[in-house]
């Protein structure tokens, strides 16, 4: 049982799917990459340690630039710090990636809870990685890209700040240029962290996705060199 979520399933990621992934869980191990997302979250935490932002939508200028591994082994190191636990939410509708990259089966989540009005609290997994906590996508629905977009989701995110204070959300979104989603959601959140794959995408083409979100809530721009 994880305090505050009494009905979060246990299902235990698969220790080949994080070698393959290279996701920060036994048995891989990465010092260099570990201390790199150490530096990062020590950065994220620096710049909101003065307000209340504790969600976070991670995106980029287009698909297949690192959103996952990023989100994913941000929220694990976070979750490593004893004060607070983390909330990984898969919300890419076109490439659900979270549950993949830690070999675990699609499962019901977010869209689910949306559609049928079932607390998100039944819909939480624990991966078996302390304090990380994950609400997935979901299973395909009709019209599941509007439904995220609505301001219902906007209130289930605000409603979860609300009532869990130790409690950091990360939303590993879709790209900005694959359609309106990213720019959507990221009204919905405190701010916005933006992953570049180094030497991949052209300036302009960044500059163009970066002038579509809310300057206001931008955390910051992340250089990634795929590794995988």
């Amino acid at each position: 049982m994880v305090a505050g979520f009494p009905a979060a399933r246990i299902i235990n990621y698969s220790e080949a799917a994080v070698v393959k992934h290279k996701i920060l869980a036994p048995p891989f191990i990465d010092n260099d990459l570990a201390e790199r997302f150490r530096l990062l979250r020590a950065k994220i935490v620096s710049e909101t340690q003065q307000t209340d932002d504790r969600s976070f939508l991670v995106t980029s200028t287009q698909n297949m630039e690192g959103k996952t591994f990023t989100a994913l082994n941000l929220a694990i190191t976070f979750a490593r710090e004893v004060d607070h636990k983390v909330l990984l939410l898969d919300i890419n509708v076109k490439n659900p990636s979270v549950l993949k990259y830690l070999g675990i089966d699609e499962q019901p989540g977010l869209l689910d809870c949306m559609h049928d009005n079932v607390p998100i609290s039944d819909m939480v997994i624990c991966p078996g990685i302390e304090r990380l906590l994950l609400l997935p996508l979901g299973i395909g629905r009709v019209k599941s890209a509007e439904l995220l977009r609505s301001r219902k989701t906007q209130m289930v995110l605000q409603e979860m700040k609300r009532r869990h204070k130790d409690l950091y959300i990360i939303l590993d979104g879709p790209a900005v240029t694959d359609g309106v989603d990213s720019i959507v959601l990221s009204e919905f959140i405190d701010r916005t962290l933006f992953l570049v794959e180094h030497g991949r995408i052209p300036q302009k083409k960044c500059s163009e996705a970066l002038s579509l979100l809310d300057k206001d809530k931008m955390l910051g721009v992340v250089f990634n060199k795929r590794i995988s």
